[in-house]
């Protein structure tokens, strides 16, 4: 037994010894903590470059809102000393924007070559950062894939992959063939023509894309390059497009659409592959349990380019081409790199059959044939 003297004396040791490894785990705990977050790619010490912050303006398609909105996204362009803004707009509103003086923009960002190679144009602005693209796709259900299987619409590619047929689609709209039509269709019997959903594309650049696509088919799969081409698929095009009446401003309008309103209203949406691939599980609305995405036959690509305005633009382009981070998290939001590192090459299957869209005067001479006036209404009935 320890005498009481003893016991008196080996306390306060205890107590010293007690107290010095609770400062030294204190200190291992914040070294950890503090010594992770210093060195993680996403936070703000471990890419501080002691430059000043520069704000940035830019103007881009809705399909990009997500992307730019992304706390991680922000954050790293915080890190390169950029705190950027963004606005979202139509191709065409695009150009009438930057063509405004003193618009305040420092970066444009469209979703096509074509209004990229506009902007340059219009803008006599050379410099473009090629970023990523995301190619054209249709969002649909299961019974829809049954049905138009069976019609012959929707086929199997070489590579295995299901995919609606562009010319077939053409021809049954030609025809005016309706749904409760095609053959042994007990899933979706209804009174409407048989059409792809698309947005307006006096509006949006995915529509734009499905005139890219459409006028080459029926162009004898050749892209369309005079104005007697032009005129020449414009009956087909009036079809594809008047037909559906209402449609929405923006590709993101359209795929909550087909999310929220299911089937009866939209069986069939044109949307960019990234909006179906990184739509979370769980968030809402949910994708439906029996959606199913396809690739058109033929599909294109739509390519996003960013077009520096200002020495700021431009230091926002090179951030989100030359930052792994960056291009990482572009890739999760659905985005297939220009220039992917090893983290981010995809493993989603290139679409077979690709085309590239018309020049932008081309797509203009469409895109006025097609505006909703009355004298274009009566010549697209005819």
């Amino acid at each position: 037994m320890i005498p009481p003297q003893q016991q008196r004396r080996r306390w306060p040791l205890a107590r010293v010894v007690l107290l010095v490894i609770g400062v030294v785990a204190i200190f291992v705990a914040t070294y950890v903590i503090v010594g992770h977050n210093w060195g993680s790619p996403g936070s703000a010490a471990a890419c501080e470059t002691g430059e000043p912050m520069v704000t940035a303006r830019g103007i881009i398609g809705s399909e990009k809102e997500q992307y730019f909105a992304d706390p991680r996204v922000v954050q790293r362009l915080a890190c390169a000393g950029l705190t950027v803004s963004t606005d979202s707009r139509g191709s065409r509103e695009m150009l009438d924007a930057l063509r405004r003086p003193g618009n305040g923009y420092d970066f444009a960002f469209p979703s096509s070559t074509a209004t990229a190679d506009k902007i340059s144009s219009d803008l006599h602005v050379p410099d473009r950062i090629p970023l990523f693209s995301s190619p054209m796709a249709v969002a649909t259900f299961k019974p829809i894939v049954d049905v138009l299987t069976r019609a012959g619409m929707i086929q199997t590619a070489a590579d295995g992959s299901q995919v609606l047929d562009i010319a077939a689609l053409l021809d049954a709209a030609r025809k005016g063939v309706t749904w409760n039509q095609l053959p042994g269709n007990t899933e979706y019997p209804v009174r409407k023509t048989v059409l792809l959903s698309t947005t307006d594309p006096q509006d949006s650049n995915s529509a734009i894309m499905y005139l890219s696509i459409a006028s080459q088919v029926s162009n004898h799969d050749a892209v369309v390059t005079t104005p007697e081409q032009v005129q020449a698929v414009l009956p087909d095009l009036c079809r594809l497009v008047f037909d559906q009446g209402t449609k929405p401003e923006t590709s993101q309008v359209l795929f909550n659409s087909y999310l929220v309103d299911g089937m009866g209203r939209i069986p069939m949406a044109l949307i960019y592959e990234a909006q179906y691939i990184t739509h979370a599980p769980g968030q809402q609305p949910a994708l439906p349990p029996d959606s199913v995405l396809l690739f058109p036959r033929p599909t294109v690509y739509s390519r996003h380019t960013l077009i520096p305005l200002t020495d700021a633009g431009r230091r926002v382009g090179e951030a989100l081409r030359d930052d792994p981070e960056l291009v990482r998290l572009a890739a999760e939001h659905g985005f297939r790199p220009e220039h992917p590192t090893t983290d981010t090459v995809s493993t989603r299957k290139p679409p077979l059959d690709v085309v590239e869209p018309p020049s932008f005067e081309a797509l203009e001479t469409m895109l006025d044939a097609l505006e909703p006036t009355p004298e274009n209404a009566r010549r697209c009935a005819k």
